[in-house]
């Protein structure tokens, strides 16, 4: 039983981090409305971080400090001493008492996601009715560090890369963890892709909706399937996530609008749910090989 006096962060507050840090974070996705995950990058001089407990589970990606640090780790009143390495990651699930100390300044992301995400997220990879995420105290793990990253570059690149995007890494996230961090690590591996009616009826959904900032959780509502699992089936039965099946997509009807209209590239580019004409021009040439103004010359 946790006590009452003891400090509870919730993430979802904006302001309730700096009851656990002494300097707001550097970036922050609070105002990008991702769907059920928060990211935070910090930068801190040495610090003691007071007994705790959050109300969401809580993964720390190490990052960079003039010289690795030396952090003592306490998780449920288990401790471990190292010095910390770049990519490192601990995992914290939600009302787990934790602190933490560090000898030098350094900078971390911090994701941040409810319980009821981590479950919607894995509800048909698993039998298990209950799904706990286990704590463990920091240790290398490539796949999260790169899924952090991926999710920092595109909070700071302003959104270019779409909701789907987001949601895209947040999936990958949640099944990573569903099958190294939880209790239940046994889950279901798909050996089949959609089947061919549910997979027709996805891709009438996104050819009439390009337009459209499209999230995994709709696409996977389609099919009644948690968005990890549809991810996973959908990449099976097309060979592409669905972000880059997405994509792909909008660049064919691209190039139908550019045979066929009098519309310029901007236009076509804003009509089919890119935020910018270079956006449009960097998928574009990436998949057809051409810029847009060198394929329009070329018909």
């Amino acid at each position: 039983m946790l006590a009452s006096d003891l400090l509870v962060i919730d993430f979802a507050q904006k302001d309730d981090v700096l009851k656990l840090y002494p300097e707001a974070p550097l970036l922050s996705s609070d105002k990008a409305q991702w769907d059920g995950i928060q990211l935070q990058y910090h930068r801190h001089p040495p610090h003691q971080l007071s007994e705790n407990h959050s109300k969401q589970h809580r993964i720390i990606i190490h990052d960079r400090s003039p010289s690795p640090p030396m952090v003592e780790e306490m998780i449920e009143h288990r401790f471990q001493k190292r010095q910390f390495g770049y990519g490192d990651v601990t995992v914290v699930p939600a009302d787990v008492l934790n602190s933490a100390y560090w000898n030098t300044e350094y900078e971390f992301i911090t994701l941040s996601f409810e319980a009821r995400t981590f479950a919607r997220h894995t509800f048909d990879l698993t039998t298990a009715t209950d799904i706990e995420l286990v704590p463990s105290f920091s240790k290398p793990d490539q796949l999260i560090y790169s899924l952090g990253f991926a999710l920092k570059s595109e909070l700071e690149s302003s959104g270019v890369g779409s909701r789907l995007y987001i949601d895209s890494l947040t999936a990958a996230l949640m099944t990573h963890l569903l099958r190294h961090y939880s209790a239940q690590r046994s889950i279901s591996r798909p050996q089949s892709g959609l089947a061919k009616c549910q997979l027709q009826k996805v891709i009438d959904f996104i050819n009439q909706n390009l337009e459209q900032d499209l999230a995994l959780a709709e696409l996977a509502a389609i099919v009644q399937m948690s968005p990890s699992y549809f991810s996973t089936l959908f990449k099976h039965s097309t060979g592409l996530a669905p972000h880059q099946y997405v994509i792909q997509c909008r660049v064919d009807r691209a190039k139908q609008l550019l045979r066929q209209s009098n519309l310029t590239i901007a236009e076509i580019a804003y009509s089919l749910g890119f935020t910018h004409q270079s956006h449009l021009s960097r998928h574009f040439k990436r998949l057809v090989g051409v810029s847009p103004k060198v394929f329009i010359k070329s018909q």
